[in-house]
């Protein structure tokens, strides 16, 4: 992974621009995966796909004598900055310049004109150190940028593994925070990285599973509108970025915040941090994709996992020194486990009415000397009727998983129970 993020890592990956292809085209290298394109000028949704900007120099200097450049770092001119040459006081100079007080000494992400459809190519604006700006003195500065704009397409790559079932389940990420590590492409690397496992762990797979890796907001906005009559197939989705950040696990739930999805990674994530993992309501932690897929138009239950806050967001101390590897593995972790969970999990169906001859199975705890073990099967044998699925069985009776899982297993393989597959319909609209 490292290798990749560091080959990657100073890109010009904006919304639509020369470097983002490059970007998604390593990743189809890497993974085999397909790109989806976009062009410009084409409108989803009330979202148009911008033209393709391309950086070829931005240099603010005094006297021929260079302050700052794009060369010093990519983050210096911001994306869909306009091209302009001129002569500017000190006070203008403020005026188009970001500045983070909080980092004196670094450069800022400034992608606000991206974003800002009225404001997109028509002015221009860099970032700088605060202490670097602070010192300038009262004095004519001359800027020079230049840009070169035209028509392109906006890049989505989708990696996708399928199994016997068209429901689906899709891991997020964005790849368009240019120069920058844990604040995008780490994500989109994890996500990748998951399903590459998944594919290799779990040969036969019942559900189908994606990782998509797209621009900010306008990427899954234009996704989902191209894929709105498969909408009912998503089992739901989970959107990851920062993981390789060196801070603790932080998990936001859904819209509803007690679906399916959000159960079972909630019960994951409190495995970590000695129990102590962030939980955080829907749009409490900064919001991204996920916001996208669990719309309320599009309503697939969606979590974010992330580690934010983290000391270097935004700006270009987020780099390859600052990526951790082992964080990074964390996070795959949890998203592995999660999957083990879909693809174990079952709504246990009684084929007989009255309550079994556990003794003749061997199934049975004698009530004398195993109370608590007997109190629990009794339980998970009246659970049975409720129609939930064997692991929200446990979480509703906060029961062990294991000992809840290997019991219902034992009734499948003596063939007392059926097992009935858990559908898109159930992880969206079952709660407990």
């Amino acid at each position: 992974m490292r290798k990749f993020l560091k080959k990657t890592q100073f890109l010009n990956r904006t919304i639509v621009s020369r470097d983002s292809t490059y970007f998604v085209n390593q990743l189809k290298k890497r993974y085999n995966c397909i790109v989806l394109e976009f062009k410009t000028g084409k409108e989803y949704s009330t979202w148009p796909v911008p033209c393709e900007w391309n950086p070829i120099k931005a240099v603010l200097s005094k006297n021929g004598e260079i302050i700052s450049s794009y060369s010093e770092s990519p983050l210096f001119i911001a994306p869909y900055s306009k091209s302009f040459t001129g002569t500017i006081s000190k006070k203008q100079l403020v005026e188009h310049t970001l500045v983070n007080p909080k980092k004196p000494n670094c450069f800022s992400y400034e992608h606000r004109i991206a974003y800002d459809f009225k404001r997109r190519l028509n002015e221009w604006r860099i970032t700088l150190p605060k202490k670097k700006l602070d010192s300038l003195k009262s004095d004519n500065y001359k800027i020079d940028i230049k840009v070169e704009t035209k028509p392109g397409s906006l890049k989505i790559a989708e990696y996708k593994i399928k199994g016997k079932h068209k429901d689906c389940f899709a891991f997020l990420s964005h790849y368009c925070h240019h120069a920058q590590i844990n604040d995008g492409i780490a994500g989109t690397v994890i996500m990748f990285e998951v399903i590459n496992r998944v594919k290799k762990l779990f040969p036969n797979l019942k559900y189908t599973y994606k990782a998509l890796a797209m621009p900010e907001r306008i990427g899954s906005s234009i996704y989902v509108t191209e894929n709105i009559k498969n909408i009912s197939e998503y089992f739901g989705s989970a959107f990851c970025e920062m993981g390789g950040a060196k801070s603790p696990l932080q998990m936001v739930f859904s819209k509803r915040g007690n679906t399916y999805i959000d159960r079972v990674f909630e019960h994951l994530i409190d495995r970590y941090e000695n129990g102590k993992a962030r939980k955080v309501p829907f749009r409490k932690g900064w919001g991204n994709d996920e916001l996208v897929f669990d719309s309320p138009g599009i309503g697939i239950p969606s979590v974010s996992i992330d580690r934010y806050p983290f000391n270097q967001y935004h700006t270009n101390e987020d780099n390859i020194e600052n990526f951790s590897e082992s964080k990074a593995e964390e996070v795959i972790g949890l998203f592995i486990d999660a999957v083990k969970i879909f693809e174990e999990d079952f709504i246990p169906k009684p084929i007989h009415k009255v309550p079994f001859y556990l003794t003749r199975y061997d199934l049975y705890s004698d009530w004398t000397y195993e109370r608590e073990t007997y109190d629990k099967k009794m339980l998970l044998l009246d659970s049975m009727w409720e129609g939930l699925t064997v692991f929200d069985i446990a979480v509703k009776y906060n029961l062990n998983y294991d000992f809840v899982k290997s019991f219902f297993k034992s009734l499948l393989k003596n063939k007392l129970i059926e097992s009935e597959i858990v559908t898109s319909n159930y992880t969206r609209k079952k709660t407990l």
